[in-house]
C-alpha cells in the first residue's frame, strides 16, 4: 500500500526534512541590459530596460524615498545615506530580475551649471568614411574646447574646477556643407557646433563615489534636462521652439530646442519644496505632512484632514490650500519663466512641463501668463511621444518618469556611453570634458596613488657604534601602463575609444637590517680563554646586550660592533686587564698584547703570570635617547655560596658574568689548574648576562 504523503515503500517527508532552497545564481548585466539610478532630491529612481528593435522595453522599475534631506538641489550632500538608498533600489531589482548589476547610467543636476556653445573642425582622410570613433574625436574635441573657454572666463568665486555632464549637437559640417549626421560620409574637413554642460567637480565626482560604494562603473553620464528631452520631445518636434522644465524636488531644470536641435540649457534653483516649506509655514505641520498635503491638493482632493505639530486635528479644503500657496508658486513660475527667457530671447511656440513637481497645482497656467502665451500652451509632457520610443507599463510612460526614463533612452541612443568613454582594464570610464590623461584615468578608476606611483619600503633609523645610521627600504616596482597596446606614460593624453591596460605599481620590501649586514667585515670566531669558549674577531652588542649576527634591528635600536683581533683587545673585552704578560697561546709564551688571533687559539696562564690589575671593563654602549633603557632594581644573585646585591648600573645596561671577577679571590699568580665558571650549575661563557637568583661559582678547578 502507498504510504499517504510519500513515494511507495517510504515515509513521508515531514517539513523539518526538506532542504532549504538555495538563492538563485544571479545571471551578469549583460550588454543588452541597461540599469539607470535618477539621483533626486526627494528620492531614488530606478530603471532596468532592454533595447529590442530600436525600442527601449523597461523590465523594472523601482523607487525609494530618502529618509534624510542627503541631496540638497539635486547636489549629494550626503553620500552614505545616498548610497544607502540607491542601494536599496538597486538589491530590489537585482532580486526581481535575478541579474547582477555592474554598470549604472546616471544624470547629474546642481546648483551651479555652466553651458557653452562652440564649433571646431577636424582634418580628416578622405579615402576613408566617418564612422563611430572620427565623430566621438570630433565631439571630444568639441567639449575640450568648450572646457577650455569656461575655464578662461570664470568669473571670481566660481568654483575652478569643472567636469562635463553632457552635451547636445547643434549641427555638423563636411567640407563647408550643413548635414545633420556625418556617418558614412567622406570628405576633408568636418565640423561641429555643439553646446556642453558643465558642472563643478564635486557634484560629480560625489555621484561617482556614491555609485563606487554600490560596486558600480558608471557608463555615461548626462544632465537630466537633456534626458527629459530626449524622452519627452522627439527629434522631429525639435524644428519647432520648445521649452521642456524637469521641475523637481530641489531644481526646475530647463533645455530649450529650436530649428531641429537643442540651442540651450540652464536651472532654477527653486522647485516643489518651496511649496512644500511654504504649507509648513502656513499649517505649522511638518515636511511630510506638508508633502502629503500637496499631492491631495494636486490630485484634486476637496479636503485634507491633518495634526499641526501641537496635536490638534484640523480639515482644510483644496480652496483653502491652492490659495495660500498661490504666491509661492506664482513665484515658482515667475523664475522659470525668468529661466526660459534667459536662453531663449523670445517666449517659446510651447512648454512641456514633466518631473514630480510639474503637477503643482496651477503651475502650467501660472508659467504661461509669466511667458505671456496662451495657457494651453504648456502642458504636462510625457504619454504622447514617450510611447513612440518605449515599451512600458502606462504609469511610466508619464512626467513623473521623464527624467529616468529619458537617462535610458539617452544612453540607448549613444550607444550606452561607448563612443564617448575609453576603457581600463576593460571597464569604462566616461570623458568628462576636460582632456584626461592616464592618471586621471586611473584615479577615476579606483586606483590609488600607492599602486600607481608604488612606495618605497619603509626606512629603518638606528644607532651605530655611536653613530646615527639609516637603512633605505627596496625601491617599488614600476606600474606597466599601455594605451592601445603601445607603453605610455601617466600624462599621456586619452582620446575617446582609448584601451588602457594597467599593471599596478609594488612597493619596495621594507629594511630589515641584521646585525651581520651592518658590519665590515663580520668575521666572528672562537678561541679557547682560560678553558672557556669564547668569540673573538667580529662582537656584536644589541642595546647592550651581546647580540648574534642574523638578529634583527628595527627602529631608534643601538648597535655597537668590535673587532677584537688581538690578545690584548681580548683580554680587555673580558675585563682582564693587566694578565697580558706571561700568556701561553698554544702552548707557547704570547710575544705580545698585540699578537693576532686565529681561529681554535687556546689561551691559558703561564706558571709566572703575575697578579692581574684592577681595571673596570669597557663600559657597554649608552642607551639610544628615544628607546632609553627601563630602571632596574638591584640585581641579587648567589656567587660561590655567598648573597649579593649589585646596585643598577648608571648606564642601565646588564651585569654579565665577567663582572664577578672583581668579587673572587683568583690569584693567577699561583694558577691552580683551570678557571671553572658556573652558572646555576651548567658551565657558562664570561659574556652571559645575570638574571635575578642567579647562582654563579666561579673557582680554581684544583680547589674543588
Amino acid at each position: 500500500m502507498r504510504s499517504k504523503g510519500g513515494a511507495k515503500g517510504k515515509p513521508p517527508k515531514k517539513a523539518g526534512d526538506q532542504k532549504p532552497r538555495q538563492p538563485r545564481q544571479k545571471t551578469p548585466q549583460g550588454k543588452d541590459i541597461l540599469f539607470i539610478l535618477d539621483i533626486g532630491t526627494r528620492s531614488v529612481i530606478g530603471v532596468a530596460g532592454r533595447v529590442r528593435d530600436e525600442m527601449l522595453e523597461v523590465l523594472c522599475v523601482e523607487s525609494a524615498e530618502h529618509s534624510q534631506r542627503a541631496v540638497v538641489d539635486g547636489q549629494i550632500e550626503d553620500i552614505e545615506q545616498t548610497a544607502k538608498i540607491a542601494g536599496l533600489v538597486k538589491d530590489r531589482m537585482e532580486q526581481k530580475l535575478n541579474i547582477s548589476f555592474q554598470e549604472v547610467h546616471v544624470a547629474a543636476a546642481g546648483r551651479v551649471l555652466k553651458t557653452g556653445r562652440v564649433s571646431c573642425e577636424m582634418e580628416l582622410d578622405d579615402q576613408k568614411s566617418i564612422g563611430a570613433k572620427e565623430l566621438a574625436a570630433l565631439e571630444s574635441m568639441g567639449v575640450q574646447r568648450a572646457y577650455q573657454d569656461l575655464i578662461a572666463n570664470l568669473s571670481e568665486g566660481d568654483p575652478i574646477d569643472f567636469c562635463s555632464v553632457g552635451h547636445t549637437i547643434v549641427g555638423y559640417q563636411l567640407d563647408g556643407y550643413s548635414f545633420s549626421t556625418l556617418t558614412g560620409h567622406r570628405g576633408k574637413l568636418a565640423g561641429i557646433d555643439l553646446i556642453a554642460t558643465f558642472l563643478p567637480s564635486e557634484v560629480v565626482e560625489s555621484l561617482y563615489t556614491t555609485m563606487s560604494m554600490l560596486g558600480l562603473t558608471i557608463a555615461s553620464m548626462t544632465l537630466e534636462p537633456i534626458a527629459a528631452m530626449n524622452a519627452v520631445v522627439p527629434r522631429e518636434l525639435r524644428l519647432l521652439n520648445i521649452a521642456l522644465v524637469d521641475v523637481g524636488a530641489g531644481t526646475s531644470d530647463i533645455a530649450v530646442a529650436d530649428k531641429g536641435s537643442v540651442c540651450g540649457y540652464t536651472m532654477a534653483t527653486v522647485a516643489g519644496d518651496e511649496i512644500t516649506e511654504r504649507l509648513m509655514q502656513e499649517y505649522l505641520i511638518d515636511f511630510e505632512t506638508a508633502e502629503r498635503m500637496k499631492f491631495a491638493a494636486s490630485a484634486g482632493e476637496p479636503s485634507f484632514e491633518y495634526a499641526d505639530v501641537l496635536g490638534f486635528p484640523y480639515t482644510v479644503s483644496r480652496e483653502e490650500i491652492l490659495e495660500r500657496i498661490r504666491p509661492t508658486v506664482e513665484d515658482l513660475a515667475e523664475q522659470i519663466a525668468r529661466g526660459i527667457l534667459s536662453v531663449n530671447n523670445d517666449p517659446p511656440k510651447a512648454v512641456f512641463m514633466v518631473g514630480g513637481g510639474s503637477r503643482t497645482p496651477e503651475l502650467c497656467q501660472r508659467v504661461a501668463a509669466a511667458l505671456g502665451i496662451e495657457e494651453n500652451k504648456v502642458a504636462i509632457g510625457g504619454n504622447n511621444y514617450m510611447k513612440r520610443q518605449i515599451t512600458a507599463e502606462a504609469q511610466y510612460l508619464s512626467a513623473e518618469y521623464a527624467t529616468p526614463i529619458g537617462i535610458a533612452v539617452t544612453a540607448m541612443a549613444t550607444g550606452g556611453g561607448e563612443n564617448f568613454s575609453v576603457t581600463l582594464n576593460g571597464s569604462r570610464l566616461q570623458l568628462l570634458g576636460k582632456a584626461m590623461t592616464v592618471m586621471e584615468a586611473l584615479r577615476r578608476g579606483g586606483f590609488q596613488y600607492g599602486q600607481i606611483m608604488g612606495r618605497s619600503g619603509k626606512s629603518v633609523v638606528l644607532e651605530y657604534n655611536g653613530a646615527r645610521r639609516i637603512v633605505r627600504g627596496g625601491l617599488p616596482t614600476l606600474a606597466e601602463i599601455r594605451v592601445n597596446g603601445e607603453l605610455a606614460g601617466l600624462s599621456t593624453l586619452l582620446q575617446a575609444g582609448d584601451q588602457i591596460a594597467f599593471l599596478p605599481a609594488s612597493d619596495g620590501e621594507d629594511a630589515a637590517p641584521t646585525i651581520q649586514s651592518l658590519a665590515d667585515p663580520w668575521a666572528p670566531f672562537e678561541v679557547e680563554l682560560f678553558g672557556q669558549i669564547t668569540e673573538a674577531g667580529t662582537r656584536a652588542w644589541l642595546n647592550g646586550i651581546p647580540a648574534d649576527g642574523d638578529q634583527l634591528v628595527v627602529q631608534g635600536d643601538q648597535v655597537q660592533v668590535k673587532q677584537i683581533d688581538t690578545l690584548g683587545e681580548l683580554l680587555r673585552s673580558m675585563g682582564f686587564s693587566g694578565w697580558e704578560e706571561g700568556l701561553v697561546i698554544n702552548g707557547k709564551p704570547a710575544d705580545t698584547p698585540d699578537q693576532k688571533l686565529v681561529p681554535g687559539d687556546v689561551i691559558s696562564l703561564g706558571l709566572d703570570t703575575p697578579a692581574p690589575k684592577a681595571e673596570i671593563p669597557p663600559p657597554p654602549p649608552k642607551p639610544v635617547p628615544d628607546r632609553p633603557q627601563p630602571e632596574r632594581p638591584a640585581l641579587g644573585v648567589v656567587l660561590n655560596g655567598q648573597p649579593y646585591s649589585l646596585p643598577p648600573k648608571e648606564d642601565g645596561s646588564w651585569y654579565q658574568l665577567f663582572d664577578l671577577l672583581n668579587f673572587v679571590d683568583i690569584d693567577p699568580s699561583n694558577p691552580k689548574g683551570e678557571i671553572v665558571v658556573t652558572r646555576n650549575g651548567v658551565t657558562a661563557s664570561y659574556l652571559e648576562p645575570l638574571q635575578n637568583g642567579d647562582q654563579v661559582d666561579i673557582h680554581w678547578a684544583e680547589e674543588r
